[in-house]
């Protein structure tokens, strides 16, 4: 999913340049981006509790914060939001948005239009634009042309679960940990020790890195394993890749026979914010400054001497209403606790620090704390535990006998 380093996308360049521009005359616009000003953080259950068809904002919200953004900057921001936005190397990728400015020539908003046709939908076009205003987040196809691709109901979802991580962390994830001038660097060293930083040296640095040194924290579709991983995160990055339809089997109302239930909330919620802590995990400890810390110094909450043992000893429940009894058999499963790799483990403390701080606080109070002080700087939650509706049913006998392995 990678971009050719060669093939550097001018608008690209020129946002990044453009929202330095921003950033350095702030006395003089009165809206700079990326202010989470609409997209505020929900740290009570009115996101977690509620279907999918809920509590996501609305179409006049999202008209309301785009012409927040837009109104006291120049009118190329919408142009080159919409680049970033629909930033492709793929063949088929250039030729539809070639297609798509030529449909919208006549038209009034010829960049809202490009945008529409790219996702095929109005609201989806919105609130993907007012999302990465607000929040600087990126949300676009992949870049296989094939793959299965998000709608609208995913945006909505995406929206709720941006809505759970603090502003501060999304800021922090998004700082680029490659640095510039990487010759300059690295020519004192031993030749070999040069040639292996240069094979790790990210190939879309190029095009992905802004101007500014950030990234924004950017979700797409893809394919995991056998189309089995629901999503992943690659050591070091803050690109989510999720596997539709895997990651859809969260959805509410769908049926579990193996665990005779069925969520009568979103529960792919919880899947966005455990993936979405693991690029936390990745930056925690990034100032953006250190020498090619992204090579000699890389570390992470889940490979920091002094958090490894606290994230091993943490008692975790399985999580949300039996998730993981239908996966007892696992070895991550150990005495009715999840136990899982160090990496995975430290996702699902952070996420249930946010989904069900109540539990979390009785069964690993010392994490709790530390979470509590030193990741999320006393911010606190309220979880699934005080939803004053239902989050399962128990499946009825046509239910079950109906219902697939895992909502298929």
């Amino acid at each position: 999913m990678k971009t050719n380093k060669y093939q550097i996308t001018a608008f690209l360049i020129s946002l990044s340049l453009y929202s330095q521009f921003l950033n350095a005359n702030q006395d003089i616009l009165n809206t700079p981006l990326f202010q989470n000003k609409f997209f505020t953080l929900s740290t009570d259950h009115s996101l977690i509790c509620e279907t999918s068809k809920a509590a996501y904002i609305s179409t006049e919200e999202l008209l309301e914060t785009i012409y927040y953004y837009e109104k006291y900057n120049p009118k190329e921001l919408r142009k080159f939001a919409v680049a970033v936005l629909t930033d492709h190397a793929a063949e088929e990728h250039q030729e539809d948005l070639h297609d798509y400015r030529e449909d919208c020539k006549k038209s009034i908003a010829l960049e809202l239009c490009v945008l529409e046709k790219y996702w095929d939908d109005n609201e989806t076009a919105l609130r993907a634009l007012a999302l990465f205003y607000d929040t600087k987040t990126i949300v676009k196809h992949s870049e296989s042309y094939q793959t299965r691709r998000f709608s609208k109901d995913h945006l909505r979802v995406f929206e709720k679960a941006i809505r759970k991580i603090p502003p501060f962390m999304r800021k922090k994830i998004s700082q680029a940990k490659p640095i510039r001038h990487l010759e300059k660097e690295i020519k004192n060293l031993d030749s070999k020790i040069q040639l292996l930083i240069q094979d790790a040296f990210p190939e879309d640095f190029a095009t992905s890195i802004w101007s500014d040194d950030t990234h924004p924290l950017t979700f797409v579709p893809g394919k995991g394993f056998n189309s089995q991983v629901v999503a992943q995160v690659y050591n070091g990055q803050n690109l989510i890749i999720f596997t539709v339809k895997a990651f859809d089997k969260g959805k509410d109302g769908r049926l579990y026979r193996d665990i005779d239930l069925k969520y009568l909330v979103d529960f792919r919620i919880p899947i966005i914010v455990h993936e979405i802590a693991h690029t936390i995990d990745n930056f925690h400890f990034w100032n953006g400054e250190d020498a090619l810390y992204y090579f000699y110094r890389y570390r992470k909450i889940s490979t920091d001497n002094e958090t490894v043992k606290m994230i091993i000893d943490s008692k975790l429940a399985l999580w949300p209403s039996k998730w993981f009894e239908a996966f007892e058999y696992l070895w991550e499963v150990n005495d009715g606790r999840y136990d899982g790799q160090i990496q995975e483990k430290l996702a699902e403390l952070v996420a249930q620090y946010i989904l069900i701080p109540e539990r979390l606080k009785k069964s690993a109070p010392k994490s709790y704390q530390w979470l509590h002080n030193d990741v999320f700087k006393t911010i606190e939650y309220r979880g699934y535990d005080t939803c004053t509706q239902p989050i399962i049913k128990t499946l009825n006998w046509w239910e079950y006998s109906i219902a697939k392995m895992l909502g298929d």
